[in-house]
């Protein structure tokens, strides 16, 4: 079982695939292949449509907030979806953060919970390995992080941007 997004990854995404490949239907498994955390990775199947279309709600919520915080056009970077309830405040709640680690840890935590809500119910079924998978994911995900390093890569991402808006590079503030 994956308890929460702060453990380690007891096994890869490719080995489960490669065990429930051994077990399954060619269209569940092909199903549960295209499960992934991307909402731009292509058709979602099963619960995965519920939340690639969460994902990019919170992802348009971020972009709203960020871009007021800069003083910029949100317009271009928006995406055509529906708002998903619940997206406002989790964004709001991440910007609030310390440090972009900080938000970024908050912001899988909150995605692990969704999946948990959307698996609700699904015990011995097909939704409960795509909830499974996109947890993997995010743990693989998070096994990757390298604070001072991503901080560092935060940092010179942060500056070509305002650079590129033509805003003043801030000098030692709270989120640069």
């Amino acid at each position: 079982m994956l308890a929460s997004p702060d453990q380690e990854p007891p096994v890869s995404s490719d080995d489960m695939m490669e065990v429930c490949r051994r077990f399954m239907t060619d269209s569940d498994y092909e199903g549960l292949a295209a499960s992934v955390l991307d909402p731009d990775a292509g058709e979602a199947p099963g619960i995965c449509r519920q939340y690639h279309a969460w994902e990019k709600s919170l992802r348009n919520r971020l972009v709203t907030l960020r871009a007021a915080e800069q003083e910029l056009d949100e317009s271009q970077y928006l995406r055509e979806v529906p708002d998903v309830f619940g997206t406002a405040a989790v964004a709001g709640e991440a910007m609030g953060k310390a440090t972009p680690l900080e938000a970024e840890l908050f912001l899988d935590a909150s995605r692990w919970t969704y999946i948990d809500d959307l698996a609700f119910g699904h015990y011995f079924d097909v939704e409960f390995l795509r909830a499974y998978r996109l947890k993997l994911q995010l743990l693989e995900r998070r096994a990757l992080f390298e604070e001072e390093r991503g901080f560092a890569a935060y940092r010179d991402l942060y500056s070509r941007v305002l650079e590129a808006s033509g805003t003043e590079v801030p000098v030692g503030g709270g989120n640069v």
